[in-house]
């Protein structure tokens, strides 16, 4: 209960400072480790996010820790870029890398597959629209994607 209660107020800091940069928050990590709290922040933005950008990102959340005195113990905070191999979990996940080629992780199974990799052809509030090779479009209801991950394509 208490980790939930300070991951919840380490996120009503991080969101908003994250939003006014004109980054978004992918992932917030929280653990306890020889008495002091890991803190992971995962961020991103439309066209990146830089080693810069973290950095900065790095000193402004560890004064609003500071400040805030949010975390009594000591702690070590750690702000990165997601990578490649980010999970997509969202529709806005989704959203952002449409024309590439995904494969989605579904639970339960849809039309009796686990998981379909395809190119994100469209995406609403509830469905992801993937076009399968050669060009067939399969609609699949977004609460039954568990996540899924961008497959890397060599031209």
């Amino acid at each position: 209960m208490y980790r939930e209660t300070i991951r919840q107020n380490i996120a009503e800091i991080v969101e908003p400072l994250l939003q006014t940069q004109g980054f978004e928050l992918v992932e917030l990590q929280l653990q306890q480790r020889k008495g002091q709290w890991l803190v992971r922040v995962f961020a991103d933005a439309e066209g990146g996010i830089s080693l810069e950008d973290c950095q900065r990102l790095s000193r402004d959340i560890g004064q609003a820790f500071d400040t805030e005195d949010l975390i009594a113990a000591s702690y070590v905070l750690e702000v990165s870029s997601p990578g490649l191999a980010r999970p997509l979990r969202t529709a806005r996940d989704f959203q952002r890398q449409r024309q590439r080629m995904v494969t989605v992780f579904l639970t339960p199974p849809h039309m009796g597959h686990v998981q379909q990799t395809g190119r994100v052809a469209a995406v609403t509030a509830s469905h992801l629209v993937l076009h399968l090779p050669p060009d067939t479009p399969l609609t699949i209801p977004l609460p039954q994607i568990d996540y899924g991950v961008v497959e890397l394509e060599f031209k």
